[in-house]
């Protein structure tokens, strides 16, 4: 392990409920796509990515919205599509402990409420937004690792740089569930383990984010994600050279795919506002997700598409149809 030149640091699952995207980070350049994988950077390394997250939901239609106004449910709301873009950058300050940042930038398309106007039900078509998000700072620290076993712990905090301000098409300024940023210092806590055996990889991670109040009194509610990926290589021929995420000779030129399969898990609790729950928000959400991997060298490109086989959620929210996250790296 301590060769390692290809490692993952954290590819964090959280939240992917209808109306927020993945707060993810790492530099995504092995193992599996969304899970985390428990290995670290080889000392002195440097790697980064740029991953896309776009989350198409099952949006409420016009009529829908109207109707949910007219009976009295207050504040159902409907977004076509989410899509968060991100830069990160990490460190391998020692072989046991890898830190990093992730910066991205979120849109929202297509924001509409129910609402009464004049005292008729009808659906506001507010328009998107669109902005940077917060910026999220984290650590992996390897606290066991035999030949074929790694368990890391995972740390981070997430600071209130995002965009908070931005305005709806009519000129007034969006809830902070639709702003790019929270305005909250947000602390996440988790761990991983990773398992390989010839050329299959099985990895799993739990973690929580405490989340705090932020802009306009909110507070976007903690979450907890749980995720179980299996990896296979389909074309490496010498499997000593699969380590505990990918594979340990980032140097060779040699094109190496890598299929990925996941479970991704995840549990929110409801938003508040003034200190007070919003009823339709949090839920649980359980996704399948198949993916591919390919690396060349110190190159790599990723795509996983998340097909939902659960969805539980409070109150009236729309569903998701399919989430899809894809991506390059790089490694120095």
């Amino acid at each position: 392990m301590k060769k390692l030149i290809l490692a993952p640091l954290l590819v964090l699952t959280m939240p992917v409920l209808a109306d927020h995207p993945t707060v993810a980070f790492g530099n995504e350049a092995s193992g599996p796509i969304v899970t985390i994988a428990a290995a670290t950077m080889q000392r002195n390394t440097w790697a980064a990515g740029i991953r896309t997250e776009v989350i198409e939901n099952d949006e409420f239609s016009d009529l829908e919205l109207a109707n949910y106004a007219d009976q009295g449910i207050n504040g159902v709301h409907s977004v076509d599509r989410i899509i968060n873009t991100s830069l990160a950058v990490g460190y391998g300050v020692t072989d046991d402990l890898t830190v990093g940042v992730r910066l991205p930038y979120v849109e929202r398309k297509n924001i509409r409420e129910g609402e009464i106007e004049d005292g008729e039900a009808e659906a506001h078509a507010h328009g998107d937004s669109s902005g940077l998000g917060d910026l999220l700072l984290f650590g992996q620290y390897r606290v066991f690792e035999t030949v074929s076993t790694d368990i890391t712990l995972h740390l981070g905090i997430k600071a209130p740089t995002g965009k908070t301000d931005d305005k709806d098409d009519a000129g007034h300024r969006f809830e902070t569930e639709f702003q790019p940023g929270t305005g909250s210092w947000d602390y996440l806590i988790g761990g991983a383990i990773s398992h390989v055996n010839d050329k299959f990889g099985y990895h799993a991670n739990v973690l929580f984010n405490k989340t705090n109040e932020g802009s306009q009194s909110t507070e976007i509610g903690d979450i907890l994600s749980y995720n179980f990926a299996m990896t296979y290589q389909l074309n490496s021929e010498d499997h000593s050279e699969h380590n505990h995420v990918h594979h340990r000779n980032a140097d060779s030129a040699k094109i190496k795919w890598d299929a990925v399969i996941e479970l991704n898990g995840e549990t929110r609790r409801k938003n508040k506002i003034g200190g007070l729950s919003e009823q339709h928000s949090g839920g649980t959400a359980l996704f399948v997700s198949p993916g591919l991997r390919v690396t060349a060298g110190k190159f790599g490109g990723f795509i996983s598409i998340a097909l939902p086989v659960i969805e539980n959620m409070n109150g009236k929210q729309t569903d998701i149809d399919a989430r899809v996250v894809a991506g390059f790296s790089l490694s120095l």
